[in-house]
């Protein structure tokens, strides 16, 4: 059995979707948190991958708009800096805060300019993309002139980027600090992908063991350790293959980057770090005009308590924060929305969650150009189950249950068991669930036999909207209903376009059907009947 060594938000693990896992964690989270303290959610249609859904959040006297983590709050000047990581790199130098020493180089810089360079400030080398995520493009730890040559021509000629920072590697661990309102709020330790030895095992076999670990995690599982070349020369590097086996407790690393989507692991430690190097970070943000919160990729010896800064992300990713292979999940969205609206209060007890698939599918086919969630109300919700015993007829009962459910504003599903019964789950106010209450155990629908009907509160998420869980008509989302305001001004345009064809149509018929009576009641129409009978004849 695997040892649990993580705590997760049970107000968002319980609460996400599978559509919204990877990086659409991040853009999903703080929505979530945003509508579940009564603030009023809309998401806008600007043709953006999922990840990079517009959405607003507004109380009713001011807006904010988000893109995944970056709120309006941040400047676009302050994205543009840190776009440019050399520009990121002047702008901590003059704000001094620790960050390798190095130099920009674009497409006109030659080959022996380049390599002058590094030959000046000496080896170990890092050469890197100005712009790029995802440590594309950074090759690290170059020793030596041979080793330099070949990441030039990989990361200038073969991946097209022109302009190109070469600076001093700093040896250290890979950590990401989350900085917001001037406090470093979380920070992940980014671990190679590896494995723990626990002298018995394969490394194949551990590998395996962790592959279905990571599938457990909303942000992992679609990012294994995979075998491949690289694997191996590390294992090589080590003295280890695949077939080896690692005593009890050790690490074996497996990669040589520290990258999440090459099976990398997200370790909170947020709790061990220094003030030092939480003071780096800060600092960093600071040095930026209008980043007021930003993700911070830091390189520290651990050994010594000293850090760099290597870059500054303006919509980092919150998902390694939110659900760490290790430690304790930070909550971000909180602090975010705290920062955004702080005379609005959390409510991680609020048992609803909306499906936003329903919100990507109206987007895709062009169906609208904002939706707006309906807003949450201040009083608490309850979620109650119901299990009704006796003879229900399959399909108008659970139809039956969803429209009472509907009118009162009530979410939750019904969902007829194999042994005859059918479980209701409601979630409402005190005041709808108790409506809701009355209904189910005093009415029924035509031809139903209700004998008896057992209540329980209970404690769950529930969905917005209110469906049949087990009958194909219904499908969820596909059945007509979701509880969303759609806005489509182009929409009414057109719908307008076709109402006033259609009238000119009305009124073209009606007046060909005036011309006509009229032709046929005219004296001429009636002395020339004889002769149009003859003209059939012929015919």
């Amino acid at each position: 059995m695997t040892v649990k060594n993580y705590k997760w938000l049970s107000h968002l693990e319980e609460s996400l979707p599978k559509n919204v896992h990877g990086y659409r964690t991040t853009m999903y989270a703080i929505a979530l948190e945003g509508w579940r303290r009564g603030l009023t959610l809309t998401f806008k249609n600007f043709n953006r991958n999922r990840s990079n859904t517009i959405f607003e959040l507004s109380d009713g006297r001011k807006n904010h708009r988000f893109r995944a983590s970056s709120g309006d709050l941040i400047t676009r000047e302050a994205i543009r800096t840190c776009t440019d990581k050399f520009k990121t790199k002047e702008y901590l130098l003059k704000n001094n805060v620790p960050t390798p020493q190095g130099k920009l180089f674009d497409k006109n810089s030659n080959i022996e300019r380049i390599l002058s360079y590094a030959e000046e400030i000496s080896y170990p080398l890092v050469v890197k993309p100005v712009s790029g995520v995802g440590g594309k493009g950074v090759i690290a730890g170059i020793n030596n002139r041979e080793e330099f040559e070949e990441a030039l021509k990989f990361v200038r000629d073969k991946l097209g980027n022109k302009r190109i920072i070469v600076e001093k590697h700093f040896e250290g661990e890979d950590y990401r600090v989350y900085v917001a309102g001037g406090e470093a709020v979380a920070i992940t330790r980014r671990i190679p992908a590896n494995v723990v030895g626990n002298g018995k095992d394969t490394i194949r076999k551990l590998i395996s063991k962790k592959n279905q670990e990571r599938k457990k995690s909303p942000i992992l599982g679609a990012s294994p350790i995979r075998i491949d070349n690289e694997l191996k020369n590390v294992l090589t590097n080590q003295n280890l293959d695949l077939d080896s086996i690692a005593s009890k407790g050790t690490r074996v690393i497996l990669k040589s980057k520290s990258n999440i989507s090459a099976g990398g692991d997200p370790v909170d430690i947020t709790d061990e770090v220094s003030p030092e190097i939480k003071k780096i970070a800060v600092d960093a943000c600071k040095a930026i005009p209008g980043l007021p919160h930003a993700g911070v990729d830091v390189m520290v010896d651990e050994k010594n308590n000293t850090g760099v800064v290597l870059e500054i992300n303006s919509r980092p990713s919150l998902r390694t924060h939110l659900f760490p292979m290790e430690g304790y999940a930070r909550d971000i969205p909180k602090k975010l929305i705290d920062y955004y609206f702080p005379q609005t209060t959390s409510n991680p007890d609020c048992p609803l969650y909306f499906d936003i698939n329903f919100v990507w599918n109206e987007f895709e086919k062009d169906k609208a150009q904002e939706i707006v969630l309906p807003k949450i109300e201040n009083g608490n919700y309850i979620v109650t189950r119901y299990i009704v015993e006796g003879k229900v007829r399959f399909i108008n009962y659970g139809r039956w249950v969803r429209r009472k459910a509907r009118e009162l504003g009530v979410n939750g599903y019904v969902e007829h068991l194999s042994d005859g019964t059918v479980k209701i789950i409601a979630c409402g106010t005190k005041e709808e669930i108790e409506q809701l209450q009355y209904i189910i155990k005093n009415d029924k629908p035509s031809k139903a036999v209700i004998n008896n009907v057992k209540v329980e509160k209970i404690h769950s998420r529930v969905q917005l909207g209110f469906y049949i869980k087990n009958v194909k008509f219904d499908r969820k989302l596909k059945d007509g209903y979701y509880p969303v305001q759609v806005k489509d001004p182009q929409r009414k345009v057109q719908k307008k376009k076709r109402k006033v064809k259609k009238s000119v149509a009305r009124k073209e018929t009606i007046n060909y059907k005036k011309e006509y009576e009229k032709l046929i009641n005219s004296t001429s129409w009636k002395v020339t009947k004889p002769l149009r009978k003859i003209g059939r004849l012929f015919k």
